[in-house]
């Protein structure tokens, strides 16, 4: 393991430096007066100018954009390999378990993206500090202290957002599947939850307006934290405090199952066969489940007309299509097609009489 490590870090050093280079670029064009300044304006009377906190002021949406795009885009690079079946017969032949090789994989690249996101960090928040620490607002205080306790929440964050890609990318074999897989599963939630809502509504099981929360659809999406993160804090620092806790009681489900996928992920790794390369992605987590989720859920939540489950069944068909790679289905996926579009129509009909 420490020569894997050596060897990693000689291979990736260049890279990691030229990704470096353009992050620190972008820091600073980021703190640069045009993007990150007071926000000025006028009074209504005597057209005097003041000092008032804007959001940018904080530099907390840059700093969350930044870490999303490492998150994203490492996990992908560093499991790649195991889409294609040279690379998966290069490192299945290293003299390393094949756990132990996706656990050193998947903390390598936590650390390429950590290394470069904090050096980033301490950039834009000693700078932003220094920047402002003689200023005195008009409207509130200006509260910089918070940017440091912001540091472990989106530590977390980044690495619950991490591990959630990293397990949905590899359910793939190729990586075509890995990004659709990535995207199914993260947008699923966001189906489920309407149509729930809309069913519930019909049903009279809901009341608008109660428990309304639990059903916004949008912070069901893993990558939603790093908006909601940055806004609790971007208030607490601008504006004094942040009073609107309710609306992400759905993200703590989000992120319990994000927590879950690393222990599937450490599981589920020891199971891979290099054989599966490039093959059929045949994954419990990917086609065979998400695309029934996604047929009743789109039931439920549409209105009954010809225009939407037309175009729910012809989604759902093409999601087979992609799945088998062909567009002669298997007799087992057009059951559970026909099944899922039956049960969706079931619970269409009940919900409108």
């Amino acid at each position: 393991m420490k020569n894997l490590t050596i060897y990693y870090i000689k291979k990736r050093l260049p890279l990691l430096l030229i990704v470096l280079g353009i992050t620190i670029i972008s820091s600073l064009v980021y703190l640069s007066p045009n993007f990150v300044d007071i926000g000025i304006r006028n009074t209504v009377y005597g057209g005097e100018y003041e000092n008032v906190v804007s959001m940018s002021t904080s530099g907390l949406p840059y700093l969350g954009i930044l870490l999303l795009i490492l998150v994203s885009l490492v996990p992908i690079y560093e499991f790649s390999f195991k889409m294609k079946k040279n690379g998966c017969d290069l490192f299945y032949s290293l003299p390393i378990k094949r756990n132990k090789l996706y656990i050193f994989k998947y903390l390598f690249g936590l650390g390429e993206v950590f290394s470069i996101f904090l050096i980033n960090y301490f950039l834009v928040v000693i700078s932003i500090i220094i920047k402002y620490s003689g200023v005195e607002f008009t409207d509130v205080t200006f509260q910089p202290g918070y940017l440091f306790l912001y540091l472990p929440i989106i530590i977390l964050a980044g690495i619950l957002l991490y591990s959630w890609i990293t397990f949905f990318y590899t359910r793939g074999n190729t990586v075509l599947d890995g990004f659709i897989s990535v995207i199914l599963a993260s947008l699923v939630l966001v189906p489920v939850a309407f149509g729930l809502l809309s069913f519930g509504y019909a049903m009279d099981f809901i009341k608008p307006k109660t428990y309304i929360e639990f059903f916004f659809g949008v912070h069901y999406i893993p990558f939603y934290a790093f908006d909601t993160i940055g806004r609790i804090f971007d208030a607490i620092i601008t504006e004094g405090g942040f009073n609107r806790w309710s609306e992400f009681y759905p993200e703590i489900i989000t992120w319990c199952l994000a927590l879950a996928t690393i222990p599937l992920f450490f599981v589920l790794s020891s199971k891979e066969e290099a054989e599966k390369s490039e093959d059929i992605s045949d994954s419990p987590f990917l086609y065979k489940v998400m695309i029934p989720i996604y047929i009743i859920s789109l039931f439920l939540f549409c209105e009954f007309n010809n225009v939407s489950w037309i175009a729910i069944v012809i989604g759902g068909y093409l999601g087979y299509v992609i799945y088998n790679r062909n567009f002669l289905i298997k007799k087992r996926d057009l059951i559970v097609l026909i099944s899922s579009i039956g049960v969706g129509m079931i619970f269409m009909i009940i919900k409108l009489f």
